[in-house]
């Protein structure tokens, strides 16, 4: 991955980096300078499942896998189950060392995983708490609204944050529910799962709908892509292999503080493949760099970057390796996604136009 560098217009010392942290909206709400580190871009999934709980590979099998494939995080997040990883740290701290590879870390999580049941059909609530510090487990309620915000209240009393995971599984959650709750910022725009309708059918919207929907609102949502993986041992499209989905956080260091900072505040881009070497907002600017995947001279990827806003529109489309997008005065938000002609995708997080974006 590499380094990064925010270009804003800051009038401070050169000595101090100038860092937008997006808080209260996606890449513009604070303003912090750091005269520490330079910014780093680091690969993770928030959620995957172990033996210990819905999976068939042990946590260690995970994280070689993970590590294997260039991955510099992962969260376990098995079903009601937070995983003890100090110990397996200290294994991969060791093996690091001794191969002189790249460091590699675990987050702590657990895929709160509850069902209700309204006129005779189910609904499957699951939600990642994602850095918790104990097991939350089943709970109960007799609505789905309830539940959900239970279940979210109960993550950040962990000391975790909440993302919402694969809500057309089952067609369980709407964008209704997901606005009628608070301190909620987070939730699955991807997931590698076969069975968990990321796409939508007949009535009913894709996850990316299910965003634009929830962003048209005015609240700012930070979409996370995921490969929910539960298959190692057995490959195919009709299994739930690893590799599909991930985030990409950019922050001062490989640390569960830095990284879980950064994903609080929606420091990061979701992909299922295409890989951007910056991502970078000044005043109403979203700004793009795309990482330029070359197998030959003649044999290269190309891309098309759409600049979406209010109702999914399409503002603008891009093709070059450096897109941007200038918020107008009609604009509420502005989000990108790159497909490449490979059929991978990114997602950066929304720009909200000034004053405008709110948190509940």
């Amino acid at each position: 991955m590499s380094n990064y560098t925010f270009n804003n217009n800051c009038n401070i010392v050169l000595a101090l980096a100038c860092v937008v942290y997006i808080a209260g909206t996606t890449a513009q709400a604070q303003q912090e300078q750091s005269n520490q580190t330079e910014l780093q871009w680091f690969k993770g999934n928030t959620h995957t499942h172990s033996n210990n709980q819905g999976g068939d590979s042990t946590p260690g099998e995970l994280a070689q896998w993970y590590r294997e494939h260039d991955y510099d995080f992962l969260v376990i997040s098995d079903h009601n189950y937070l995983a003890q990883t100090d110990t397996l740290q200290q294994e991969i701290d060791r093996l690091v060392e001794r191969e002189e590879k790249k460091p590699f870390l675990l987050i702590p999580g657990e895929e709160v995983t509850n069902s209700i049941t309204i006129e005779e059909r189910s609904h499957a609530i699951h939600i990642n708490g994602i850095d918790t510090n104990r097991t939350i487990g089943k709970l109960e309620d007799d609505s789905v609204h309830r539940l959900i915000q239970k279940t979210i209240n109960a993550i950040h009393d962990a000391g975790g944050f909440p993302h919402v995971n694969h809500p057309n599984f089952v067609w369980s959650i709407t964008a209704d529910d997901l606005y009628s709750v608070k301190r909620l910022r987070h939730f699955e725009i991807y997931n590698g799962h076969p069975k968990v309708n990321v796409n939508g059918g007949g009535k009913i919207p894709s996850l990316e709908e299910f965003w634009d929907d929830l962003l048209s609102r005015g609240r700012i949502y930070y979409g996370v892509a995921t490969d929910d993986a539960h298959d190692f041992k057995e490959w195919g499209r009709h299994l739930s292999n690893p590799g599909r989905g991930w985030i990409v956080v950019r922050a001062s260091e490989l640390s569960r503080k830095a990284l879980v900072r950064a994903m609080r505040a929606g420091d990061f881009y979701a992909s299922t493949g295409v890989v951007l070497d910056d991502v970078s907002s000044t005043g109403v600017t979203l700004r793009l760099k795309i990482n330029q995947v070359r197998a030959t001279d003649n044999n290269f990827e190309l891309y098309r970057t759409e600049f979406k806003g209010r109702g999914g529109q399409v503002l603008k489309t891009d093709v070059s390796l450096e897109p941007s997008y200038q918020l107008k005065p009609e604009d509420l938000y502005v989000r990108a996604k790159v497909t490449s002609s490979n059929g991978s995708h990114a997602w950066t997080q929304p720009l909200f136009a000034p004053g405008q974006g709110r948190i509940e």
